[in-house]
């Protein structure tokens, strides 16, 4: 699990990203093309609905024109009936009656043929006018469906990018959009984030120098603001994440929100923290072992009694504290079993029949890696007097390891492992003590808080060793 850092998260790259970066990228341009898309369509529909409203004014007009014409037809003929009327009273006695019936009849018939001209005129005009219009609704039409095939195409962009948050929020900083990849991220339904602003999705630290308001400044300014840091979920718990804010403006340019894309790094960023704390570990244990070399070295030149002596003891104290550092290694530096290396470093001394004469028993326990080198090179030495001098120097010699858990101390458990020989030479008591014994009785001692007592009974070798759960112990 990640730590919980009290500070802002710094802004880095990582080449391992560089695949999910491209990822990020590429959805952010899909949502740009799609809003970009949209806005074209929402303009060419504005003008298609401008021009249907023209044409339907002209069709307007063009009707109360022939309404207007209608009015004078009519006017002209009951003129016309009225002269009739009173033609006919007059019984049209005179010339003058003649000629101007006979002019009242050539306007009636020029007015006629004109009402006929502009009606065959309104019904072209009307007929064209209709087809326009029923051009433009079915352009309309297409171009509210592409627009709506646009709007579905983006939503389902956003909504099926459920690895990524995806959200838009306005000047202010209040969500106006949350999609479900935001919804799984922060823990938190659409309906309880619209109009909040985005205060809360920010650590305490964070909001406290003002980068909710920090990150707004920077899109619109320089178009984009990207940023790599902490994140509070609806639950309260913290989340890693890397995220990337770009400004909305509309067709005239003017600023009108934000959109904010994130995406979950919290594995990646407990994964680097691990590489890390491993690294520092492994200087550490690299330090220590170098020490435990050099110690090693001194000793062995200190006691060996010709350059090949000290080649011999030395190389093969070297290639014990190797045997365990395998174990280490293939554990992940997090500790070895007690049993793996008892067995380890007892494999180049029970070759062949010896290894029928070494017995070991005891409790599945992890040690940590400190008390596994140290009780490797007890045994190694242990193992080199017991063939050199003690029970594995003869055929009927045997050696039994033991250890188990004593809880008699409620306040300490300790781990209690003997060595035994039997069956060996006769044992004397060495006049004095090497480096080997030493190394055995006080490095544990020292290190581990351990008790050692090494005796030397006439029937074989005996060690005792008992080692603290809270100093060696960390699995049982």
């Amino acid at each position: 699990m990640p730590q919980d850092p009290g500070f802002p998260a710094g802004h880095t790259q990582r080449p391992c990203e560089d695949l999910r970066e491209d990822e990020l990228e590429q959805a952010t341009v899909a949502a740009e093309d799609a809003r970009e898309e949209a806005a074209v369509l929402t303009l060419e529909r504005d003008t298609v609905v401008t021009e249907l409203r023209a044409m339907r004014a002209v069709l307007a007009k063009e009707r109360a024109r022939h309404a207007r014409r209608d009015a004078v037809a009519d006017v002209v003929r009951q003129r016309f009936e009225t002269a009739i009327s009173e033609l006919s009273q007059r019984r049209l006695g005179s010339q003058v009656a003649e000629e101007e019936l006979k002019v009242a009849l050539e306007e009636l018939q020029v007015t006629g043929e004109e009402l006929a001209e502009a009606n065959a005129a309104l019904a072209q005009a009307n007929e064209r006018l209709e087809q326009e219009v029923a051009e433009r609704t079915a352009e309309l039409a297409a171009t509210n469906a592409a627009l709506r095939g646009s709007e579905r195409r983006l939503r389902m962009i956003i909504e099926s990018a459920t690895d990524y948050a995806i959200f838009t929020i306005d000047q202010e900083g209040r969500v106006t959009s949350w999609n479900p990849g935001a919804e799984q991220l922060f823990l938190q339904p659409e309906a309880e984030v619209l109009g909040r602003t985005t205060d809360t999705l920010f650590v305490p630290e964070d909001r406290a120098a003002g980068l909710p308001e920090l990150e707004m400044r920077q899109a619109g300014e320089h178009g984009r603001a990207e940023d790599d840091r902490w994140h509070l979920r609806g639950d309260g718990t913290r989340f890693f994440a890397n995220g990337a804010m770009m400004p909305l403006r509309d067709e005239e340019g003017q600023l009108q929100g934000f959109l904010k894309i994130l995406r979950d790094r919290t594995a990646p960023r407990a994964e680097e923290e691990r590489r890390r704390v491993q690294l520092e570990e492994m200087a550490h244990r690299i330090k220590n072992t170098l020490t435990v070399v050099q110690t090693v070295a001194v000793q062995t030149q200190r006691h060996a009694a010709t350059p090949d002596d000290f080649r011999r003891t030395f190389g093969a104290r070297l290639a014990a504290l190797a045997r365990s550092h395998d174990l280490l290694m293939r554990g992940g530096w997090e500790g070895a079993s007690l049993r793996d290396i008892v067995e380890r470093t007892m494999d180049p001394y029970i070759a062949g029949h010896k290894a029928e004469r070494v017995t070991m028993d005891g409790l599945p326990l992890l040690l940590t890696p400190s008390a596994a080198l140290s009780l490797n090179l007890a045994f190694h030495e242990l193992a080199t007097n017991a063939t050199k001098y003690g029970a594995l120097s003869v055929p009927e010699g045997e050696v039994e390891i033991q250890w188990r858990v004593d809880r008699a101390d409620h306040n300490a458990a300790v781990v209690d492992i003997i060595w035994r020989e039997r069956g060996g030479p006769p044992v004397r008591p060495p006049e004095r003590r090497g480096f080997g014994s030493r190394l055995v009785e006080q490095a544990l001692t020292r290190e581990f808080r351990a008790e050692v007592r090494l005796d030397f009974p006439r029937e074989g070798v005996e060690c005792r060793i008992r080692l603290p759960f809270a100093a060696g112990v960390i699995a049982q």
